[in-house]
């Protein structure tokens, strides 16, 4: 365990020096746009070069502060940036807020594995689902939530549907449940778009 977790995290490293790097380079491409436009600035006062530097700096800190957020989150349960900002997006496409998945996954994280040693709220959820968690937490956490929405996408009704999400999620489980209801295709494509959009690291 500690030696995969020493892997995930020179990945998570890895990926985030090559996202400041890539954040430094927009910025500095960034900045001489700006310096290039100073004198259409400056004819509409000091001012105006002065909030567009500005703006560049407050753009610049809240992407590294994100990068941030997402690397120790990321760390946290153990998986990679580029897995966890997918299910970010996945979630935001269904209207599901970033706090809130990743809260749903840490306890998915820590319920799996509770119910892999025959413990905790999960078990009879995933027995119920016809998931093994003792071979699911063996996974990386992108294909435990892929098994578990098609698992979901079989369930007869929207009310077992919150019930058993609930059971793997705790309370955020009834907001994850758009989100997994069609299946791992579906959930794939979702978090897809974050590489595509370049919101994965």
């Amino acid at each position: 365990m500690a030696d995969q977790k020493t892997v995930l995290t020179i990945l998570a490293k890895d990926k985030t020096a090559a996202a400041f790097k890539s954040i430094q380079s927009g910025a500095a491409a960034t900045r001489k746009s700006i310096n290039s436009l100073t004198p259409v600035f400056l004819k509409f006062g000091s001012g105006a070069a002065t909030a567009a530097a500005g703006a560049l700096a407050a753009f610049t800190k809240m992407s590294m502060t994100s990068i941030d957020n997402l690397t120790k989150t990321a760390d946290k349960i153990g998986t990679t940036t580029e897995a966890l900002a997918g299910l970010q997006h996945a979630a935001n496409l269904t209207g599901v807020s970033t706090e809130t998945m990743n809260m749903a996954l840490q306890r998915m994280t820590r319920r799996v594995a509770e119910a892999a040693v025959g413990t905790g709220e999960a078990k009879g959820a995933l027995e119920e689902l016809g998931i093994n968690a003792q071979e699911l937490v063996k996974l990386p956490l992108d294909q435990q939530m892929e098994i578990v929405a098609d698992a979901m996408a079989g369930v007869g009704s929207q009310a077992d549907r919150v019930r058993l999400a609930m059971k793997l999620f705790d309370s955020e489980g009834v907001a994850l449940v758009n989100t997994l209801g069609e299946g791992s295709a579906a959930l794939r494509e979702m978090t897809g778009e974050a590489s595509a959009l370049g919101t994965a690291i």
